[in-house]
C-alpha cells in the first residue's frame, strides 16, 4: 500500500509540474499577444499563435476591427492577468487599462500552445442620459387594460417644437430599450437623436408586459395588430397631441420585425414617414425559413443537415398553406412558438406595397454583416421596389449587425457576438437625423 501511495502522489505532483509549466508558457504566450495587439501585428499574430480552427472563424482583418473597436486611445498596463489549467487547456485572464477605457480580454490555449479561443471587449458601459436632453415617464395604453411603460426622451435647452420619433420593437417580448444580451439600441438611438434635436418615443412592448394576459385573453387569435401595431399608432397619435412636439413631423422607426411593420403603422397614424432599420417587405415565415436553412454547416453531419432540411420543408410547406384556412383553422397550428392565424395575418398585407403607395419619404437602411435579415433577399428586394423612386432613400453599412452596432469576434454572424458589448454606429444616427431634418426644412 506505502509504494502505491507514493506512486500516486508521484504521478500527482508530475500532473500538477505539467499544469504549472504550461501555465508559465501560456501567460508569456498571452503577454506576447497583447504586446502584438499594441503593435497591430494582427497578421503575425494569428500565424504564430491560432489554431486552424480559430484562424477560419477570426482572420487578421476580424482579429483588427475586434480591437480597433474595443481599444483605448494610450495604453498604460496590464491588470489581473490570471492563469488556471485543467488537464487539455490553459485559460488566461485579464484586463488592459488604457487612459480612456478598460478592455477584458480572455484566451483558451490548447496543448499545442495554440490558441483556440480569444475574447476582446469592454465591459457593458450603460449611457448616461446626454447633457443636451432630458427624460420623462409616460404610459401608452392603445387599449383598457393594456398600460404600457415607457419614455419620452427630449432635447433641453432649446426652444420646441421638435420633430418625434416612435421606436417599434422587432420580434418578441422586449423593453422599452430593445434589450438584447449586451445592448439596448433603442436607449442608444433615444440618446442620440435627443442630442440631436430630435425627440424620441419608446415603451415596453405588449408582450414583455401582458403576455399572460395576452394569451388568456386571445390565446391563438394574437396578431401583430395586437402585439405591436396598436400600441405604435396610440405612440404616434400621444407625440401628435404633445404641444411640445410638430405633429406632422412625427414618424415611426421600426427594427427588424417593427420595420416589417412600418407602413402599416404608417397607414392606420399617419406619420410624416417611415424609417426601417433591417425590416423587410417579405413574409415573416420566408425570412425564418431561410434563417433555418442558414443553420446548415460544414461541421454539421449528413445526417443532422437531413434531419434540419426536412423540419425546414415541413415549416414552409405549412406556412404557405394558411393562407387557404379559415382563420380559425390556422388558430389550431403551432408554428415556432405562434399560432399560423399570426403568419395568415401578416401575409394579407403587401408590406413592400402599401409603402410604395404611401406617397411618403422613406428611409431604409441595412447593416451588412446582419445575418438574421439579409442584403440578399431583403434589401435587394426594397431596392426592387423602390427602383428609381425619390421617395425612398436606401443605404448599408460594412460591418454592421441586425442592431447597426460592429460584428466582431470569433462568433461573428451568430447570436453570440451580440454578448460582446456594443453602441448603435454613430453614423447610424447621424444619418437618421439628417434625413429627418431634411423632411422638416
Amino acid at each position: 500500500m506505502r509504494k502505491k501511495y507514493i506512486l500516486l502522489a508521484g504521478a500527482a505532483f508530475l500532473l500538477l509540474s505539467a499544469c504549472t509549466s504550461r501555465e508559465s508558457t501560456a501567460e508569456e504566450n498571452a503577454e506576447e499577444v497583447l504586446e502584438q495587439l499594441q503593435n497591430e501585428e494582427y497578421q503575425q499574430i494569428t500565424e504564430q499563435y491560432f489554431s486552424d480552427v480559430l484562424l477560419e472563424k477570426y482572420p487578421p482583418d476580424e482579429l483588427r476591427l475586434s480591437w480597433e473597436a474595443n481599444r483605448g486611445s494610450a495604453f498604460e498596463k496590464i491588470n489581473n492577468l490570471e492563469v488556471n489549467a485543467d488537464e487539455e487547456k490553459t485559460f488566461v485572464s485579464g484586463e488592459l487599462t488604457f487612459d480612456d477605457a478598460t478592455v477584458e480580454i480572455s484566451m483558451e490555449w490548447n496543448e499545442e500552445e495554440e490558441l483556440e479561443s480569444l475574447h476582446i471587449e469592454r465591459p457593458f458601459e450603460a449611457l448616461a442620459l446626454p447633457d443636451s436632453a432630458m427624460e420623462e415617464d409616460i404610459i401608452i395604453e392603445a387599449e383598457e387594460g393594456y398600460p404600457l411603460d415607457g419614455k419620452l426622451t427630449l432635447p433641453s435647452g432649446e426652444e420646441g417644437p421638435y420633430p418625434a420619433v416612435v421606436l417599434v420593437h422587432g420580434s418578441g417580448p422586449s423593453d422599452m430599450d430593445a434589450a438584447v444580451y449586451s445592448y439596448k439600441p433603442f436607449q442608444d438611438i433615444a440618446y442620440g437623436l435627443a442630442e440631436k434635436g430630435i425627440a424620441v418615443l419608446r415603451y415596453d412592448k405588449r408582450t414583455y408586459t401582458h403576455a399572460e394576459k395576452m394569451a388568456e385573453e386571445l390565446g391563438a387569435a394574437i396578431s401583430v395588430k395586437e402585439e405591436t401595431i396598436d400600441d405604435a399608432v396610440a405612440a404616434a397619435e400621444f407625440l401628435q397631441n404633445d404641444e411640445r412636439i410638430q405633429a406632422d413631423q412625427v414618424y415611426i422607426i421600426g427594427q427588424s420585425l417593427g420595420g416589417m411593420l412600418a407602413p402599416r403603422i404608417d397607414d392606420e397614424a399617419k406619420t410624416a414617414g417611415i424609417i426601417s432599420l433591417a425590416g423587410s417587405p417579405r413574409s415573416l415565415w420566408e425570412i425564418m425559413y431561410d434563417q433555418q436553412i442558414d443553420l446548415l454547416s460544414e461541421n454539421l453531419s449528413d445526417e443532422t443537415k437531413a434531419g434540419v432540411m426536412e423540419q425546414a420543408e415541413e415549416f414552409k410547406e405549412l406556412a404557405e398553406s394558411f393562407q387557404d384556412m379559415s382563420e380559425e383553422e390556422a388558430m389550431e397550428y403551432n408554428l415556432a412558438g405562434m399560432s399560423g392565424y399570426y403568419f395568415q395575418e401578416m401575409d394579407q398585407y403587401d408590406i413592400g406595397q402599401i409603402a410604395l403607395d404611401s406617397n411618403k419619404p422613406i428611409l431604409l437602411l441595412q447593416g451588412e454583416a446582419d445575418f438574421q435579415v439579409t442584403m440578399e433577399k431583403d434589401f435587394a428586394k426594397w431596392e426592387d421596389i423602390f427602383a428609381n423612386e425619390p421617395q425612398a432613400t436606401l443605404k448599408t453599412y460594412p460591418d454592421l449587425n441586425h442592431m447597426f452596432i460592429l460584428s466582431q469576434g470569433e462568433n461573428k454572424g451568430t447570436v453570440a457576438e451580440y454578448n460582446i458589448p456594443g453602441h448603435v454606429d454613430e453614423q447610424v444616427i447621424i444619418d437618421i437625423s439628417n434625413w429627418i431634418h431634411e423632411q422638416a426644412d
